[in-house]
């Protein structure tokens, strides 16, 4: 008897698809199936897979185990293991490669041994070198990285080897430099790194030592060149302008309503440039501070002197030829309507009126008129209140006589 069997079926046991075909197996660059002696800091990294546009990671302490790892790493082809591998185990590691059309369960397992667990060795800082005369004292502390080690410990001390303390046993994190604040020009300095990792910490670390040089000498501080310290009746978004200085490498503008202040402009970094257009005019009637901190690899400037300058007051909007004291809507055909217009050199935006209650009743352009009435009802006679918005201005409040 004859057993069919579907063709999907066929295709599937030889890593095909009727569609398309499952991605090929990958190898370890970084391992060899038997390898022994490994460091429990490796991790792993593979070739990319014909087809693959992801892996999944196995790793057990027996065949096809993932009591070590499970994980999906998407289409990388490395894997950072979390803290460490288990020391002294034989370790069973699988690559899955996937795609749209599946995974290629089929790829085989690799196993090694792990090393035992010990403390890092010493490590050698290269700069400054040991005996080094007038080093920098903005330098930064470097070292020759411990692949054994997560992360370092640093200590200074000043002027002698446990002298005046500076940082000691501080964590610098898993880098190999780190910048301590600036030293203290003419002193001697004794630096030491201690590497360590969950067994522990190197043992038996020697400090170098090293003598400073000569303070940074500063660089000059910038001066406003516009608008002028000191003028006055600026208006709109002037163009700030300070002379460049040669030893920075940029500026950082506040401009505020204050001494120091950043009301208008907070810490901008304009980079290397020497002027800085506003995005929007000044507020009338006020001092501007400006202050410019320049800055390099070194540092910053902030004792540089505050700039000022003031603008030009909010001019006295006057409307009396243009708001009616009063109207007498009696259709005698003299000011039978109140109306707002604008004139030679101000324009009116809107007008509101409301009762002396605050209420509403009319809200128009300037070329719109009331006549006295409020939802098709006259109102008495009596005071009302306006409002009348001017353009690039405030409002203008009164108020006005109806009589009848």
């Amino acid at each position: 008897m004859k057993i069919k069997v579907p063709i999907f079926v066929v295709l599937a046991c030889l890593g095909l698809s009727v569609h398309g075909q499952l991605p090929e197996c990958t190898q370890f660059t970084n391992l060899t199936d038997g390898q022994v002696d490994t460091n429990v800091f490796t991790d792993l990294e593979w070739d990319v897979a014909v087809r693959a546009t992801g892996y999944i990671i196995k790793a057990g302490t027996f065949s096809g185990g993932t009591d070590i790892l499970n994980v999906d790493v998407g289409s990388s082809t490395a894997y950072n293991v979390p803290n460490y591998l288990p020391p002294l185990q034989t370790i069973y590691v699988t690559v899955i490669p996937y795609n749209a059309i599946g995974m290629n369960t089929t790829c085989s397992e690799i196993t090694f041994t792990t090393r035992a667990l010990s403390p890092p060795n010493c490590t050698e800082i290269i700069a400054p070198f040991d005996g080094h005369e007038l080093v920098p004292v903005n330098s930064n502390i470097t070292w020759i990285r411990d692949f054994t080690a997560s992360g370092y410990l640093m200590t200074i001390f000043e002027r002698a080897p446990n002298g005046i303390r500076i940082i000691e046993n501080f964590d610098v994190g898993n880098g190999t430099n780190y910048k301590p604040d600036d030293f203290k020009p003419r002193t001697r300095y004794y630096v030491t790194i201690i590497p360590y990792n969950d067994a522990g910490s190197a043992v038996g670390c020697q400090p170098i030592t090293f003598t400073t040089g000569d303070p940074i000498p500063l660089f000059s501080c910038p001066e406003l060149i516009g608008p002028g310290n000191g003028s006055s009746d600026i208006t709109g978004s002037p163009l700030i302008e300070w002379n460049p200085i040669p030893e920075v490498d940029g500026y950082f503008l506040n401009i505020g309503t204050t001494p120091q202040g950043i009301q208008l402009l907070n810490n901008r970094n304009v980079g290397n440039t020497t002027s800085f257009q506003l995005p929007g005019d000044l507020p009338q009637g006020k001092t501007i501070y400006i202050w410019i901190v320049p800055y390099n690899r070194n540092g910053l400037r902030e004792d540089c002197d505050v700039f000022s300058f003031t603008t030009t007051k909010e001019p006295k909007v006057d409307l009396t030829e243009e708001i009616p004291p009063f109207f007498t809507p009696n259709n005698d055909g003299y000011n039978d309507v109140w109306t707002v217009n604008s004139s030679e050199n101000i324009t009116v935006e809107n007008v509101q009126v409301f009762n002396r209650f605050g209420r509403l009743l009319k809200e128009m352009l300037p070329s719109d008129s009331w006549d006295g009435t409020f939802n098709g009802k006259r109102l008495p006679s009596g005071s009302y209140w306006y409002s009348v918005k001017i353009l690039n201005n405030r409002s203008v409040k009164g108020y006005f006589l109806l009589k009848r």
